[in-house]
């Protein structure tokens, strides 16, 4: 096997001493209209500026073939191609322009198929992801983790006979102490990249938990080269709390860090309501600031002396600071604005 590997997705390369990239995979069928992709390529942009570096796709059938080769053509970021079963979905998919393809090498059927895809992605430049979840393995007596890193281990074996290793591999499980396991492993065996992320974890607030415990350690240890936060939700999510799982263990900077109180019987100030105003703006914006977001006097003036930029309503004033010193009163109306207007002349 190859040690330290790199593997290339477009512009990007992952492995060793790499930054450790965010994706998230879209959320519906691809539209087919000019008006519908149009709408998408902006969202997709948003994403990207809230910190999000690879998007996947699902490329079921023919009929998105048009539509997916615009996306490729115009996409911010890199594609990735989801694929199962079919292989000339794949093949179709690489001939469209995407940067990646996700396979599970054990549902595409003959191993020829295998063969045909990996000569193609050879051919055009595109990596392959190996995505074993624990619901879609061979059949094994040999512990979830081991038999899934088994299994990783095989299907790798053929894209080398083949001499291609632009490879990333993928072991997730709905079980937060199998997906971790089988990546530990895994990592202990082989150098290829790495794609973390927990399968089936919920909505927001299990997923997220589930995913930190997971992820986290294995980051926190050096392993992982790209991650998805799975959840049943906003992809928007997804992508901010990926980011923020990167910042939290100090492997991203920039970016806004919020700062904001949970809301108590003190409050004078609806501080949860300006944060679900404003959140979506400082998410994409792309500069090195802690701003706080403050709703009463018992921590509102002293978190704001420690933020670079602070809003804190007391009563019905609010109060706009900036580097730690009150910069000015204002309207509880004009309150998004002055925070805004304060962070875009932040240097």
């Amino acid at each position: 096997m190859v040690e330290g590997h790199t593997a290339t997705i477009g512009t990007f390369k992952l492995g060793k001493d790499e930054p450790i990239r965010v994706q998230t995979m879209y959320d519906s069928p691809i539209p087919h209209g000019q008006e519908e992709l149009l709408s998408l390529l902006k969202r997709l942009g948003t994403l990207q500026s809230m910190g999000c570096d690879i998007i996947r796709f699902s490329y079921p059938s023919d009929e998105d073939h048009q539509a997916f080769l615009w996306l490729c053509k115009h996409s911010p970021m890199p594609v990735v191609a989801d694929i199962h079963f079919d292989y000339k979905m794949a093949l179709a998919a690489i001939e469209c322009g995407c940067q990646k393809i996700r396979i599970n090498p054990g549902n595409i059927g003959a191993r020829w198929k295998v063969d045909e895809i990996v000569k193609s992605a050879k051919d055009h430049e595109v990596a392959i992801r190996i995505g074993l979840n624990s619901g879609s393995l061979p059949k094994g007596t040999e512990p979830m983790p081991v038999l899934m890193v088994n299994s990783a281990m095989d299907y790798l074996s053929w894209f080398e006979q083949a001499n291609f290793f632009n490879s990333v591999v993928s072991l997730k499980a709905s079980d937060v102490e199998t997906t971790y396991q089988a990546n530990l492993l895994f990592s202990e065996k082989c150098g290829y990249p790495l794609h973390l992320g927990v399968t089936e974890a919920g909505s927001v607030v299990s997923s997220v938990i589930r995913s930190t415990w997971a992820l986290g350690r294995l980051l926190s240890q050096g392993i992982g080269n790209t991650l998805r936060i799975s959840i049943t939700g906003d992809i928007e999510t997804e992508v901010q709390a990926g980011v923020e799982l990167l910042r939290t263990l100090g492997l991203r900077k920039g970016g806004i860090r919020i700062v904001s109180c949970p809301r108590c019987g003190r409050h004078s100030f609806d501080s949860q309501g300006f944060l679900q105003s404003v959140e979506k703006d400082l998410l994409t914006i792309d500069k090195d600031l802690t701003v706080a977001i403050m709703g009463c006097q018992v921590n509102g003036p002293g978190e704001a002396s420690h933020a670079d930029i602070a809003i804190t309503g007391i009563g019905k004033s609010v109060f706009l600071y900036e580097k730690g010193k009150l910069s000015r009163e204002v309207s509880v109306e004009s309150a998004k604005e002055a925070l805004l207007e304060a962070i875009d002349n932040a240097k």
